[in-house]
Parts: structure tokens; sequence; C-alpha cells
């Protein structure tokens, strides 16, 4: 039986392919292609599920992190802390705006960005920011972050592109912060446009206001450099249209790995803590193996049987080619890389699909 590990077919079902074909043969019929009421309707919305002041939306993801860098004047000869589990994109805003990466190590349950190493960096190279990365869907632990970077008037701009729909406690969804919070709308995200989108959120007025001024050439601001960062008309009628469905499908997810959670219990695999149930949006749900070895294997045999899956994290930014030389710590980052296989998730899966992933994991760590 074939799990697909992405279901679109369900996701983009003829309800909403006839809303969308409506609104984009609207928007050509209005010649409104950049920009428009929909951006402004999903902005409202979207911030408000949310729980923060402004969403404004921008071309893409990586857009987001660096216009969140610049609204915060970080630059040449600034020190922005990364972790060393994430995607390229985290450290490639931070090199281009001319700053530099310094890793932080991550916890070794989860990969998520650790406080204590945070700290000790700190001390070390006098960060002028950092940037948690919400990855899976996981919520770091942004109190203690936070606690800390106040204090010591460090800038937090925390990556969310896999976190639509997460929250760091049960009331307190991403987004209720008082940093910088950027996501990207991904066409494999849990809310995605059909191509790129991103946005970034905030609470603060005047951080709004640059980040108006920079996704737009600059203008509004005679002095101010900017670029062109505007999200599409048609992408921003897309995730509008997808918004109201979102916190249902979440929820779906969030069943969906409790099913798997119960199943696995018994098998010599490192699940995620119980805690995350109720907490992660789980844009992904990730196993770890004892050793790249084995999760090589895995992932073959769940492939031979048409089971759908994915290595994600299978190294440090650190051992990227184009990232090499840079300091910080990341042992327990490069201890957790490589052994992360995500199975099968998306809010369709029905519990006989994930006792058949389940059976098969079964099967062959036995």
């Amino acid at each position: 039986m074939a799990v697909s590990f992405y279901n679109f077919h369900d996701l983009h079902h003829s309800d909403f392919k006839s809303e969308v074909k409506s609104r984009i043969n609207s928007i050509i019929d209005n010649n409104a292609f950049v920009e428009g009421e929909y951006n402004q309707a999903f902005e409202k919305e979207f911030a408000k599920l949310q729980k923060a002041k402004h969403c404004l939306l921008v071309a893409n993801g990586t857009d987001a992190l660096e216009i969140a860098l610049l609204a915060h004047g970080i630059g040449a000869g600034d020190k922005v802390g990364v972790p060393g589990i994430t995607f390229y994109a985290t450290a490639e805003a931070v090199l281009n705006v001319g700053a530099t990466p310094v890793w932080i190590d991550v916890d070794e349950q989860a990969g998520l960005f650790c406080p204590e190493s945070m700290k000790r960096v700190h001390e070390k190279h006098h960060l002028k920011a950092v940037m948690p990365v919400h990855i899976y869907g996981l919520p770091c632990p942004m109190d203690d972050i936070n606690s800390y970077c106040q204090e010591n008037k460090i800038h937090v701009i925390e990556d969310a592109a896999q976190a639509q729909g997460t929250f760091y406690k049960a009331d307190s969804p991403i987004g209720d912060s008082p940093n910088l919070v950027t996501f990207s709308f991904y066409p494999t995200k849990n809310l995605s446009a059909f191509g790129d989108a991103g946005c970034i959120l905030t609470n603060d007025d005047e951080l709004a206001k640059k980040i108006i001024v920079i996704r737009n050439h600059g203008r509004g601001d005679e002095q101010a450099m900017g670029r062109n960062s505007r999200c599409d008309h048609i992408q921003a009628a897309v995730l509008h249209a997808k918004l109201p469905e979102v916190t249902k499908f979440n929820n779906m997810r969030k069943k969906v790995a409790d099913t798997y959670h119960k199943a696995l219990a018994d098998l010599p695999v490192k699940l995620l803590d119980e805690k995350f149930i109720c907490l992660s949006s789980w844009h992904l749900y990730p196993i770890q193996l004892e050793s790249i070895k084995q999760r090589e294997g895995l992932m073959n045999h769940l492939r031979s049987k048409d089971i759908g899956c994915t290595p994600f994290y299978e190294r440090t930014l650190s051992q990227e080619p184009a990232l090499d030389g840079f300091d910080g710590e990341d042992v327990k980052a490069k201890a957790f890389a490589g052994r992360t296989l995500c199975l099968p998730m998306n809010p369709f899966l029905s519990g006989e699909d994930v006792n058949e992933v389940a059976s098969e994991i079964k099967d062959y760590l036995s």
C-alpha cells in the first residue's frame, strides 16, 4: 500500500481549486498583479490568527529573514547566532546582509536551538542577533532565549519557516512574541502558496514601517535602500483561500503524530517528547535512528515499499562546503546530523496508513 509523504491531491480539493481559479480570473480581469486586496486581507487575518499586531508579506522566506536582519540594522561586522541544525537559508540570509554567522549548538533530543550554548557563544563573540529556528514545527525554548537576549541587548529573529500553526504554550501561537518572526509559504509548508511567498510578523510599529519600506525598493523613505520583495497577488490569493482550513488541517496533523507516537512507542527509535504533540504544527514527523547507516537502510526499505520518507539535516551547516571556517559550537549538532528520517506526514493520513508505516519499520529493525 503506497503512503505518500505529501498529499497535494486532497489538499487542493475541487472546491478549493474552483475558488482559486475564480480569484485568478478576477486578478487577470482587473490587472491587479503585484500586491492587491488579497495581500491586505491575508496580512490582517494571519496576524490575528498568530496574535501579532502586524503581518508583512514578502516574496519568500529567505527574503523575510534578510529583511528582518536589515530592519534591525544588522550588516558588515556584526555576528549572528545561527543553530547548527537548520536549512541553509538561515545562514545564507546572514551572509547576504554582510554579517557573520556563528554556530549555536542544539539539544540532543529534538535538534532545537540551545540557550546554554547561546550564552557561551555570546560571551566569546558578542552577538548582535540570534536566529532560533522552529525546525519540524517544534517550538524553541523562547522564554530562556528571550530573557537572556533582552538582558544583553541581542536582537532575536525567529525562523518559523516550518511552524505555521505551532504554539509556544497552549494559548500562545508562534507570532505572539516580542521578536520579529519570519515565515515561508513554500508549496510544501502547512500553509502554502502555489510558488514562493513569505512574511514577517511583528508587534513593533516602527519595525513594521521599516519592513514596508525595505520590501518595496525603499519607497517611503528617501534615505533608505530597499529591494524588490513584494508578494505576488496570485500567491496572496492562494494563501488567503487556504487560511480558513489551516487550523483544522494542523489539528489533523496532531492526531496523526499522536497515532505515530503510539504505534512506534515500543520500537528502538528515538521519538520526540510527548509535550510536542499539542504544541507542534507537525510540519514533519521525524524519528532518529542509532546511526547514519541504520537511517539509510530504513529509508531504502520504506521506499522499496512505496512509503514516502525523507532524510532531513544530513549534515550541520558547518559541514556545508560554502560555510566552512565559521566559529561557534556544534558538537551536539554534528552528533544529531544524519540520523533523522522524516516519515509521511500530512493531514489526510489514516490510522491504517500510520500502522502500515510502523509495521514496515518494525519489520526492518527486527
